[in-house]
């Protein structure tokens, strides 16, 4: 190689190098600094005698998530993977048909498959547990009623990719839901079949999130009322107002929520008003810990829902139909010792469909 030749060939691969940062030091302002990954990026280290061993490598890691242009360049990776291999770019998302995305983490598309069911052990020691509760809750006077909201890939399957289908006769959720009527009793609501019923007439999903929209909450959150004998308005009496909200997860996960936003159509999503609300207000709404709730509802029963986020939706319309509603999440916020404080009437374990393995270990006892 020529020396003119290998200079030009060290002039290329420095500008490719400190090109991007130079760049970037004039267009800063204007460029999108946004972190698009579904993780917390390294911070700049402080060199001290402390982490002298460790400085080099964790600046490293800094450089790295910090280059400039490496939110573009992920999400247009991401793109070209999507648009030309069909590829979601992300373990944790499946390309659906008609712009629908679809979760793959916590065991949803084993739950719709069929494939994941618990042994007699298993099943035997979520018996156990619930057993346990409910005679907590007994002896307390308080009603017990588990609730299990129907996973995304169960309700709008026939928008999952051919490649996945069923295996097995029964899901996990049905096995269990089964499993615990006959050999326990306990009050189950599972509102399955309530949202198949409108699936067609409306998205009761959002299409680029794992969650329900406000419209399939207030379904879930209607059969859930009917279980503890509160009628509401059928949907078909309801004011229902499209609007293009969503929580964008999964969109997220693949590093393309702003694409997803800007490109694809529209989210389908509603707002969902036209049932009594008995002048209910918010005490304190803090998704991550605590959601709580009065109204003037002529039924002055006291709930208390132990929760993951599809309770979310559900909020509003449950708590206009109790005297005090309170709403703790499951992670890092409920304790055994809130259920004395508050003294409630009824206590709803809700868990969504994916998440059951909670059942495994979620216990009341003396």
């Amino acid at each position: 190689m020529s020396k003119k030749k290998a200079a030009a060939w060290i002039i290329i691969f420095a500008l490719l190098i400190i090109g991007p940062r130079v760049i970037s030091f004039f267009w800063d302002p204007s460029l999108n600094t946004e972190n698009t990954e579904n993780r917390q990026l390294a911070e700049k280290p402080e060199l001290s005698r402390e982490n002298l061993h460790t400085f080099a490598s964790e600046y490293n890691s800094y450089y790295n998530d910090h280059l400039a242009f490496r939110s573009q360049m992920i999400e247009a990776n991401s793109i070209l993977n999507m648009n030309i291999f069909g590829d979601a770019s992300s373990a944790s998302v499946v390309l659906g048909k008609n712009d629908w995305l679809f979760f793959t983490d916590e065991g949803s598309i084993e739950d719709y498959k069929g494939t994941n069911l618990y042994s007699q052990e298993q099943l035997e020691l979520i018996k156990d547990n619930m057993l346990s509760t409910k005679a907590y809750l007994d002896a307390r006077g308080i009603e017990f009623v588990l609730m299990i909201p129907s996973n995304k890939e169960e309700i709008y399957s026939d928008n999952l990719p051919d490649y996945i289908r069923k295996r097995g006769e029964q899901t996990r959720a049905e096995q269990v839901i089964s499993y615990l009527r006959e050999e326990t009793g306990i009050r189950i609501v599972y509102p399955k079949e309530d949202l198949l019923a409108y699936k067609d007439q409306y998205d009761l999903y959002w299409h680029y999130d794992t969650h329900w929209n406000y419209l399939g909450a207030y379904i879930g959150a209607k059969s859930l009322l009917r279980e503890l004998g509160i009628q509401i308005p059928q949907v078909e009496e309801l004011t229902i107002t499209p609007n293009d909200f969503s929580g964008y997860d999964l969109a997220n996960m693949m590093n393309l929520r702003d694409y997803y936003k800007n490109n694809k159509p529209a989210e389908v999503s509603y707002d969902v008003s036209g049932y009594p609300t008995n002048n209910m207000t918010v005490i304190q709404a803090i998704d991550a810990t605590e959601l709580i709730y009065q109204s003037d509802s002529p039924d002055r029963r006291r709930l208390f829902l132990v929760r993951d986020s599809f309770a979310g939706g559900m909020a509003p319309v449950l708590a206009s139909n109790f005297a005090y509603t309170y709403m703790p999440h499951w992670n890092g916020c409920f304790e055994q010792s809130m259920i004395d404080e508050q003294q409630p009437d009824i206590f709803v374990y809700e868990v969504v469909e994916r998440r059951l393995d909670a059942l495994l270990s979620f216990r009341l006892s003396e």
